[in-house]
């Protein structure tokens, strides 16, 4: 079923070392490569309707991958297939739907796909793959803007039914480039918007924000245009190169992580090969981070140290969980009393424990309890 809804990408294997991370890839050429033996399957997306002027981003998955496959391999249990690209629809929503079915079709055989777009509109149909594999989808986008007042892909996202969404983290947002309503509704719905300046602080500070995604989704804009200027409306502040490779390792390393797509590169605008380069380092790193997950969750295992803070007066404690195992934090947000005793566990960081062990309120815990007792 897959060869229907898919071309494949020809790899230039003359430009390759013998170390290359192409020569451990499996490619689709004339049959599907064995998916049981699969770990990331790379599909390529080359539509750029609807991306408000940055068509040519459609062209973009062929060019990252020249890139990709030179760069050389660091483990040799790599488990890739690249998948090709999925067939242009005759409309728009074709192109959707088809990255739906091809999407869903893999997830189900439990393999992560590092998606090359296109237009970030696609987010839309890398979302609908969820509907029958997720029941509360948690969506981290990496972007300088959202837009909840017109029909984009992240008001059709919130807006679908079925609805499975239960959380979305906006990482990167440039407060210049957002309207206030589309923020104000991030915020009645307790979702969470994250400004770029923050972030840049301290960017380990993002791994808690990622850690418990499910859908991760990124697009170039996000990275300033001196370090990634293929785009035709690029910006001037944005993450940095090594700053977008640092996210990338955060999704890869993140367990739950089923699919993560890089979008709106336009090879027109992309001097030197620049950006291409730097989202095939971006792939590599994400990989890289798959390689090294911890299946690191208080769900999971016991190696955990327990820490329980008072908090004002009227308000739950705060109960936190530092591993044993990778040093990261996880705490502990009470349901309503008519649940019984139920609670749900959020990643955090040690600067939240620091917090609550000063008798204060985390942010995120305070988000957190909003959003479950809703």
């Amino acid at each position: 079923m897959l060869k229907e809804f898919l071309s494949p990408y020809i790899p230039k294997t003359s430009t390759w070392k013998e170390t290359s991370i192409g020569h451990l890839t499996c490619f689709y050429l004339d049959e599907i490569p064995d998916l049981a033996e699969t770990d990331i399957a790379i599909i390529g997306v080359n539509d750029g309707r609807n991306s408000g002027g940055n068509d040519s981003c459609k062209l973009a998955p062929d060019n990252i991958r020249d890139e990709f496959y030179k760069l050389i391999r660091q483990n040799t249990r790599l488990r890739i297939s690249d998948l090709g690209n999925i067939k242009t629809g005759d409309t728009f929503d074709d192109s959707i739907a088809a990255l739906k079915i091809v999407s869903e079709i893999l997830l189900k055989e439990n393999i992560v796909l590092l998606i090359l777009g296109g237009t970030i509109e696609l987010a839309y149909g890398q979302y609908l793959a969820y509907e029958k594999v997720c029941k509360n989808l948690e969506y981290v986008c990496i972007s300088p803007d959202f837009d909840l007042k017109n029909e984009t892909y992240l008001r059709k996202i919130c807006t679908n039914q079925p609805n499975y969404l239960f959380n979305i983290n906006v990482l990167g947002y440039q407060t210049y480039l957002v309207e206030d309503d589309s923020l104000s509704v991030i915020h009645k719905l307790f979702f969470e918007a994250n400004r770029l300046g923050p972030l840049k602080k301290d960017m380990t500070d993002t791994e808690p924000m990622i850690r418990n995604a499910d859908m991760i989704t990124l697009n170039m804009s996000a990275i300033k245009q001196a370090d990634a200027p293929g785009h035709f409306n690029g910006n001037p502040n944005g993450f940095s190169g090594e700053e977008a490779c640092q996210l990338s390792w955060y999704s890869g390393l993140a367990d739950k992580v089923k699919t993560f797509g890089i979008y709106e590169l336009n090879p027109d605008y992309d001097e030197y090969h620049q950006s291409s380069k730097l989202a095939s380092q971006m792939a590599w790193y994400f990989i890289d981070g798959y390689y090294n997950r911890k299946n690191d969750n208080p769900n999971m295992h016991q190696e955990f140290l327990k820490y329980r803070c008072t908090l004002g007066e009227g308000q739950p404690d705060a109960v936190f969980f530092k591993s044993k195992l990778s040093d990261r934090w996880w705490m502990e947000i009470p349901y309503p009393d008519n649940y019984g005793d139920h609670s749900v566990l959020v990643p955090c960081s040690y600067n939240d424990y620091i917090i609550a062990s000063k008798g204060e309120m985390p942010d995120r815990f305070w988000r957190g309890f909003q959003k479950i007792n809703m």
